[in-house]
């Protein structure tokens, strides 16, 4: 073989070993779909869900995917989420009154309050998402990488004051809870005034390997305290699953309702006295006790 023969350039790979190129995992992105009803139970919970009709696209959701929760009602997207768990049936048996069973549990990614149509309007321009004939928000069954990176952005230029703040606007009580709602502001207030042992709002509790919230939990009292609107056919089957739970669980609860706002006085102290005797009160205990002597009397 002839020195010209060694000059010769070689193929590439026959001297070194030809590196491989590792190609970059796709990331999956899914929008799921909650009403003026469903919203505040799926930031509640962090379980997102849909009806038994779509279980497959429900069932598509691995963890560590990136989901997003658009209110179709109001037209607006709460983000970023992560599944913390993949998509399954009944992963939260009690919640949505068993109306969406095709669910997947979610972690918060981003920690920031939503936006709307009108921010999401330079994505409607470049077609990545359009508006159907009604005005709704349409997003793809599952999000490229373009598109979740562009979500990525329009949630990143939220200014930080608006961040870590309610999803939705709330009732300010007076020892600094957001209430859902003027009814559980009232409540709270009374609970503020009333009640000397220190009462958590929307506690999270985990009965049977499932986190539900009650509106107010006592622990000095191991006491839960429930307010429930006016209810609706579908927020009535709701209510009688929590009750279930708590009653499967054997828990001392006090439900309150929207006609008792007007005498809490005199509902609250009933109520809770029925279950926890040794319970006292501020400025109510003499009229109670003055109750109490005159029932003993008779």
């Amino acid at each position: 073989m002839s020195d010209n023969s060694l000059s010769e350039e070689l193929p590439r790979g026959v001297l070194y070993d030809k590196k491989e190129k590792k190609e970059p995992i796709s990331q999956k992105g899914y929008v799921f779909l909650c009403n003026n009803q469903t919203e505040r139970e799926c930031l509640d919970r962090r379980v997102f869900g849909l009806p038994e009709s779509m279980r497959d696209r429900a069932l598509q959701v691995r963890k560590g995917d990136i989901l997003f929760l658009l209110n179709y009602q109001m037209n607006r997207l709460h983000g970023v989420f992560e599944a913390a768990s993949d998509g399954g049936i009944d992963v939260a048996p009690y919640a949505f009154g068993g109306r969406y069973p095709a669910q997947v549990r979610v972690k918060r990614k981003m920690d920031c309050r939503w936006v709307d149509k009108g921010t999401l309007l330079p994505l409607i321009k470049k077609r990545l998402i359009r508006m159907s004939r009604r005005g709704v928000l349409v997003f793809p069954d599952r999000l490229g990488p373009r598109l979740i990176d562009e979500l990525y952005r329009v949630f990143l230029e939220i200014p930080l004051e608006f961040r870590r703040t309610k999803d939705a606007l709330g009732f300010k009580a007076k020892d600094g809870h957001l209430t859902n709602s003027y009814g559980e502001r009232l409540v709270d207030d009374w609970l503020c005034a009333h009640l000397p042992y220190r009462h958590l709002y929307s506690f999270p509790r985990e009965l049977g390997g499932q986190v539900t919230r009650c509106d107010w939990y006592v622990p000095d009292l191991g006491l839960h305290i429930e307010y429930w609107e006016e209810p609706r056919p579908i927020y009535t089957d709701t209510v009688h699953l929590k009750q279930k739970l708590y009653a499967d669980h054997s828990l001392k609860v006090v439900n309150l309702y929207e006609e008792d706002l007007p005498s809490l006085n005199r509902v609250i102290p009933k109520r809770i006295a029925a279950l926890v005797p040794r319970c006292r009160f501020r400025k109510l205990t003499k009229r109670i006790r003055t109750c109490t002597a005159k029932r003993s009397i008779v």
